[in-house]
């Protein structure tokens, strides 16, 4: 690891741009993401595609912000499309006025996501919700994705987002029967010759709540919270199909949660921890529901628990770290058999490993003893929905064949409607945001000795501000150590780099600060931002408590250094 006294000329700034408005982190805000589980290959002449999915907000934004993804989660890994997809032109469409507005990427409407890309996603520029007219953005409201794209002869485009719901649609067909036209609201109309599919892209809907204490959750898990078994062919809910996206709203559809879905079928805990992708949402959540097991275990009850635990507690340990306040779990429901279609408990037989006492009980019961010890915020009684009342290793039964499971492993729709309830109501009960801090209850609670409190003032003219020592947690009246400051360095050992590293505190607990980095190749005023996306941008928690007290974590962002640069400037801005 290098200095920044190196071959780069490094500058560092701090920059308050006034109050007036709070700005939260960039989060999950809406509804109906899902990342890609599957590819679909075009042939001959058909290599166009139009994409358009409802996203529900689960509150009020200040900021929109759409990302793709170029990739699918295969059974044994993250896979990389081998094509490159384009985005011609994409909106998002306000339902309840019509209204559009276009997405670009840095400032341009078409963006091609490249080919065999370690890209996480790809985020269009930022939408400030000022620019909607009439009443801000809210809760409930939906928003429409909009996508008018290309792919190579014989390429391949990734299948996420559930595109059934009425309005919806992800259809593939022939450029010469495109109908010319973007930047449109409504249904989208028939196409000559177009070939319709359930899912449309991979994508995830954030943003930046207008007020701390809304749930953004993201679901972790297998073939039973990724909805196998439910319809994906007409939806039950806007939100989409499987327990998890079902219960993001209520019955009536509304009351929005905002979700987002990194469930496959097939997948275990050993997938996850070798993935790179997934984990990089982590930090867009405040609560993670984590479902693996039914796979590790195996259908023969082969699997190691011991192994399981492990594994599992590493994924809620990253969760946290990533900054997720609250991390759920949920039940291992019954495997079984069944000789009359699971019509009546009785003649049901648990699979090995299943049964009374064995492997699904230990991790059961480990779960209670997790949250005992802190590493589980609560469990998600899944089985009082769908066990049989007096013993829970089989399913629940009303006399009628295949009533809540076809298969004796997975949920059908049935299931599915009865299940998501109950995590919906787990879900409701969490508080999030409640540490959350402002400059004026943080100021409130120090003796200023007769100083000046005001955000701009430095009593002590040690060179940081106020509104710095509230942004790095430190105290504004004591002398300023340099290691508590910002620094960057200049790393040529990690690979993919060279790497610029910026390192800074964070305080954990300020709902209304905004931290922002900028770049430049010159001082000559062309600050463009930076976004993380994973792969030349990301964002990593060194220490997720440096001083033992919960009040602040250590953060560094790399960015990487383009072939070419002869220098490099960043800044770190601060909106609150």
């Amino acid at each position: 690891m290098l200095k920044t006294a190196c071959w780069h000329l490094i500058f560092w700034g701090l920059y308050f741009t006034g109050t007036g408005f709070a700005e939260g982190p960039l989060r999950i805000v809406a509804t109906g993401g899902r990342m890609g589980t599957s590819t679909y290959r075009v042939s001959g002449s058909i290599t166009a595609f139009r994409h358009r999915t409802p996203h529900m907000l689960g509150g009020a934004v200040d900021e929109m912000q759409v990302g793709f993804m170029n990739w699918v989660h295969g059974y044994t890994a993250e896979v990389a499309n081998s094509s490159a997809v384009t985005i011609e032109y994409a909106w998002l469409e306000r339902a309840s006025t019509g209204q559009i507005l276009p997405l670009t990427f840095e400032g341009e409407r078409e963006f091609v996501m490249p080919a065999d890309s370690e890209q996480a996603y790809f985020p269009a520029d930022p939408i400030d919700s000022d620019l909607w007219t009439g009443a801000a953005p809210g809760q409930d409201e939906v928003f429409w994705v909009n996508v008018r794209g290309s792919l190579p002869v014989d390429g391949e485009v990734c299948m996420g987002s559930p595109a059934t719901w009425p309005g919806a649609k992800f259809v593939v067909y022939d450029p010469v029967n495109a109908p010319g036209t973007f930047d449109t609201a409504g249904a989208v109309a028939s196409i000559p010759g177009q070939i319709n599919r359930v899912l449309g892209l991979p994508l995830v809907f954030t943003g930046r709540y207008r007020e701390p204490g809304h749930l953004s959750v993201i679901g972790i898990g297998d073939s039973i919270m990724d909805g196998t078994g439910d319809s994906v062919s007409t939806l039950a809910t806007i939100s989409g199909f499987g327990f998890f996206n079902r219960s993001a709203v209520d019955e009536e559809g509304a009351n929005a949660i905002a979700m987002f879905n990194l469930t496959r079928h097939g997948a275990t805990s050993a997938i996850w921890n070798t993935a790179s992708r997934q984990k990089q949402f982590l930090p867009l959540a405040n609560v993670v529901v984590e479902e693996f097991g039914t796979n590790d275990i195996g259908s023969r009850g082969t699997g190691n628990v011991d192994d399981l635990k492990t594994r599992l507690e590493g994924i809620w340990t990253q969760a946290r770290d990533a900054g997720v306040q609250k991390v759920l779990r949920t039940r291992l429901l019954p495997r079984c058999s069944s000789t009359d279609s699971f019509s009546s408990a009785e003649n049901q037989t648990p699979n090995d490993g299943w049964g009374a006492g064995e492997k699904r009980d230990e991790i059961n019961a480990y779960f209670d003893l997790a949250v005992g010890e802190g590493k589980l915020d609560g469990v998600v009684e899944t089985l009082v929905a769908v066990a049989d009342p007096t013993d829970d290793h089989y399913w629940q039964t009303d006399g009628s064949a295949k009533y809540l499971t076809s298969d004796g492993t997975h949920l059908n729709a049935t299931g599915n409607s009865v299940l998501a309830p109950v995590l919906r109501a787990a879900l409701l009960a969490l508080e999030v945001d409640v540490e959350v801090d402002t400059y004026g209850e943080w100021s409130g609670r120090l003796d200023w000795q007769g100083q000046d409190d005001s955000p701009t003032a430095d009593p002590n003219r040690d060179g940081l501000s106020n509104l710095g020592a509230y942004a790095y947690d430190l105290d504004p009246l004591a002398e300023v150590q340099a290691g508590d400051l910002p620094y960057l360095e200049v790393d040529t050992d990690t690979a993919n780099g060279p790497w610029l590293d910026l390192i800074y505190r964070r305080n954990s607990s300020a709902g209304d600060l905004g931290y922002h980095l900028k770049a430049s190749d010159d001082l000559t005023g062309n600050w463009e931002d930076v976004f993380l996306n994973g792969l030349d941008v990301v964002e990593e928690t060194l220490d997720a408590n440096p001083d033992g007290d919960g009040t602040a974590q250590l953060m560094r962002v790399r960015m990487k250094i383009a072939t070419g640069d002869s220098q490099k400037f960043m800044c770190l801005t601060l909106r609150m």
